[in-house]
């Protein structure tokens, strides 16, 4: 990842983007500017030599038939010597000054060659034809002034063209910036109106596939869950805000009735009760909050990558047998009996048994809520039955008792917060028409809500319905974890 000076880091980041793209093309064109001066260096330098070879040809060609040639001039602006065996100059149109090097270039090999003459540079060819009268020299010079000269010229025509182009791409990369990042201060302005209206906001999402559209998903999400959150946890203060009223109203009562009987201690004595049945409902009520505030954060980490664990089938079948002696505890006192049956996994023993995205502390309040509930409305001599079973790739538990059931107007918001079943199911108060739920005052109404919230971050879910031979039928499914997952 690019990571930019710290006096950078405070400019906007399409003028990041800008001087950033800027920076690297103007890197790219300084290479080429360099990498077309050496190629057009070397061009011309080969340029030069096929002319000097052109110029020496005819002599070397001569030369090479005729011992004692007759030369003709050179043509113009060519540069040329032949030097006789005997060191003599028989013909030159070479400057005076590179003539009086010609007797060190006799016996320097053939080829081509750079020498300075007097502060000033020439190319040379060198030839060494051979004839009857012995080894010649043919030497062909060009100034190289006039190739630096092309040279120069070219590389400040190139590197004018570059700092043009480089300016365009500054100015069409600050324009691309402006044109990319045009959803994004959409997004902005947008995000901006969460303030007015959270419930309605939602951040563009562009008809192209890329990131922006995938931030743009990916933030909306998020405001949906956070809207989500926000408004369970509003429901959940409105709905616990009504369900305190009542209760901290009939306790204020219940204390206000023992201070006015606080000469008879029979009647002082009911009403201390009563407030203590008052202030155990408040308690239950908050504890039960309390679990579903936890149960909702855990859902929230769980969301967010945090590992979930996992328990094994025998492990949760030891704390459903645990869940229900403590629940046999409250049963005792209505002669309600409590049975459980555990049905293991079919197969070979051997083989790993299935494990569930449930721990046992999430278990032990499946049982206790269900079985418990079910003790509550039963009637004396009641009973109840508590399965733990697996069918293929879920485990299963099932509360059943033989009590009167509830209404079907309840089945469907059974699992609501703060709703109740009418007095088959142990209330006194007179049930809503519209669905059978009323305020009682023995429960938190929160039971079955935390058994749907225990059973959906399980992964799975919660039904209940009314037995056709009598009684109710409430039924948790939790999906077996895949192997390796």
């Amino acid at each position: 990842m690019v990571r930019f000076p710290r006096p950078l880091r405070l400019l906007s980041l399409r003028s990041r983007i800008t001087i950033g793209s800027t920076a690297i093309a103007a890197v790219v064109i300084a290479l080429l500017v360099v990498v077309v001066r050496f190629q057009v260096v070397s061009v011309v330098a080969s340029a030069t030599e096929t002319l000097l070879d052109a110029d020496t040809d005819p002599y070397v060609a001569t030369l090479e038939v005729d011992s004692a040639p007759a030369f003709s001039a050179p043509g113009n602006a060519q540069l040329v010597a032949v030097v006789a065996p005997d060191d003599e100059i028989r013909l030159s149109s070479m400057p005076t000054r590179v003539e009086r090097a010609l007797g060190s270039l006799t016996e320097v090999r053939a080829g081509t060659r750079v020498i300075d003459v007097a502060g000033s540079q020439y190319r040379v060819v060198i030839e060494h034809p051979v004839n009857q009268a012995g080894r010649w020299t043919v030497v062909a010079a060009r100034n190289s002034q006039a190739e630096a000269i092309v040279v120069d010229d070219l590389t400040t025509t190139l590197a004018v063209t570059g700092l043009a182009i480089l300016v365009a791409f500054g100015i069409a990369s600050w324009v691309l910036a402006t044109t990319a990042l045009h959803p994004v201060n959409r997004m902005r302005r947008e995000a901006e109106r969460l303030s007015v209206a959270p419930e309605r906001a939602e951040l563009p999402v562009g008809p192209a596939q890329d990131e922006l559209a995938s931030l743009a998903t990916t933030l909306n999400a998020f405001l949906a869950r956070t809207r989500q959150a926000t408004e369970r946890e509003r429901q959940m203060v409105s709905d616990a805000s009504h369900e305190l009223r009542t209760p901290l109203a009939i306790l204020t009562t219940q204390l206000d009735l023992a201070s006015l009987d606080g000469d008879d201690a029979q009647a002082l004595a009911a009403h201390i009760e009563r407030a203590k049945n008052s202030v155990a409902r408040l308690s239950r009520l908050a504890n039960d909050l309390l679990t579903l505030s936890r149960i909702e954060e855990s859902e929230r980490r769980e969301a967010d990558g945090a590992a979930q664990t996992t328990t094994a089938w025998s492990d949760l079948g030891d704390e459903v047998m645990a869940a229900v002696d403590r629940v046999r505890l409250i049963a005792s006192a209505k002669d309600i009996t409590v049975d459980f049956d555990l049905e293991p996994p079919a197969g070979d023993p051997d083989d790993a048994e299935p494990r569930y995205h449930l721990d046992t502390g999430g278990m032990a309040q499946l049982v206790t809520n269900t079985a418990g509930n079910a003790v509550a409305a039963l009637p004396r001599g009641g009973a109840v039955t508590v399965t733990w079973r697996t069918t293929p790739g879920e485990g299963v538990l099932q509360v059943t008792d033989d009590g009167p059931g509830v209404p079907e107007s309840f089945v469907p918001v059974a699992f609501d917060r703060f709703t109740r079943p009418d007095e088959a199911r142990t209330s006194r108060q007179n049930p809503d028409p519209a669905t059978g739920a009323v305020a009682m005052p023995g429960g938190s109404g929160l039971g079955l809500a935390i058994v749907r919230a225990v059973a959906e971050r399980a992964g799975g879910s919660a039904a209940l319905r009314n037995v056709p031979a009598g009684g109710l039928e409430v039924t948790i499914r939790v999906p077996e974890v895949a192997a390796g997952a």
